[in-house]
């Protein structure tokens, strides 16, 4: 976490010594699932279900060289999604929450002054994981640290920036459900909107 953190700031240092410097909040929603093989315990079968509505919210920056850009960024994200328990009788839905800080960093470009793509990898810190209806938290079956990627497209109106990304996991996010060995991603569609301060 500490080298995300001096990672994120020296950014910031190059925006402001060698390019046009943008900074601000930034907040938004996403849609996110878990995806895994299904497997059986005890006779039930466990299964990924449908996604959910998460949240983030953060600080941006953006370094402007040109035609290109760098667009770091620093987030506390709540994403998660259904699991689906089937017994052969009764299926029950189970939401999983992840507290996360995530730590994107964008490569793009911009057309017609407004318009942007971009990609780039993003760093997530699991803070915590938690399954609905269970006291006990299940961290423990999931990475601290994993690394993804972002990508998709954004607009700037004003002094408004708006960004519609998809991120998914470069390696595997978690290995464990409910004591089972699974291998497990959490992929999201992330809509946000920022404020450019200067």
């Amino acid at each position: 976490m500490k080298k995300a953190i001096l990672t994120f700031m020296a950014l910031l240092m190059m925006n402001v010594i060698y390019g046009q410097f943008t900074v601000g909040p930034r907040v938004g929603f996403s849609s996110s699932s878990i995806d895994f093989d299904p497997f059986t315990i005890g006779g039930e079968t466990i299964s990924s279900g449908n996604a959910t509505t998460g949240f983030h919210a953060g600080i941006f920056s953006r370094i402007t060289l040109g035609f290109l850009y760098i667009q770091p960024e620093a987030l506390f994200t709540q994403s998660g999604g259904e699991i689906k328990l089937n017994d052969g009788v009764l299926n029950e839905i189970r939401e999983v929450k992840f507290n996360k800080l995530d730590f994107p960093v964008m490569l793009g470009t911009r057309f017609l002054k407004v318009f942007r793509v971009q990609a780039g990898p993003t760093l997530s810190l699991l803070l915590d994981a938690n399954v609905e209806g269970l006291e006990e938290e299940i961290k423990s079956g999931y990475k601290d640290a994993t690394i993804g990627y972002q990508a998709g497209v954004g607009l700037d109106l004003w002094s408004l920036v708006l960004d519609l990304k998809y991120e998914g996991n470069l390696s595997t996010f978690g290995d464990e459900l409910f004591g089972f060995a699974t291998n497990q991603t959490n992929n999201q569609w992330i809509l946000s909107v920022g404020f450019k301060l200067f």
